[in-house]
């Protein structure tokens, strides 16, 4: 299963999911929060995300953070973490550059206490993946606005097969953006 947080509230939590700068960028405290999202809900087995997330600025021009999640998708399973780093360079009083980056750890694979069969001699040879992604951003904000661009899964690369991703569903998604943004400083 490809890296894939849904962001629908990412904008207000757990934001450096969305682009790896924005444990820093217009953060001025630091945040705990956990989220539940549940696709489909009145399907058996739809798509469920769980995660937990701790981030925010953590010195002057540093800002970090730290999140765990579990995503089910019917019998397929995902569990892992990302770690995120972000660094502010000021350029002038009103413009600063960030540069951010993610780096997650996630293990996929099939549950096997999920899969009914009629057959009760069949054997399920179901190997997991343990994989590990990079996902670099960079923000240019001034006073009042912010542009950013962040690569999701940049890196992809499989732990248990010694081997990089170059088939990967989810893609190398370019995520760009850029909004007014109150100024809280």
């Amino acid at each position: 299963v490809a890296f894939n947080i849904p962001v629908r509230n990412s904008l207000k939590f757990n934001r450096h999911i969305v682009n790896p700068t924005f444990s820093f960028v217009r953060e001025q405290n630091k945040y705990i929060s956990f989220n539940n999202k549940r696709e489909w809900a009145q399907f058996d087995d739809a798509p469920q995300t769980y995660l937990f997330g701790y981030s925010g600025r953590f010195r002057e021009n540093i800002g970090a953070g730290v999140s765990l999640f579990q995503q089910n998708y019917g019998v397929l399973t995902t569990f892992g973490g990302v770690i995120n780093f972000a660094q502010n360079v000021v350029l002038t009083r009103d413009n600063n550059l960030t540069f951010g980056m993610n780096v997650g750890f996630y293990k996929s694979g099939i549950k096997e206490g999920d899969i009914i069969t009629n057959d009760p001699g069949m054997s399920l040879d179901t190997p997991s993946n343990s994989i590990i992604t990079i996902t670099p951003g960079l923000n240019y904000g001034t006073a009042y606005l912010d542009f950013g661009v962040s690569i999701n899964n940049l890196v992809l690369y499989n732990l248990t097969t010694s081997e990089i991703i170059n088939e990967n569903h989810e893609g190398i998604l370019a995520k760009f953006g850029f909004g007014k943004l109150k100024n809280t400083g």
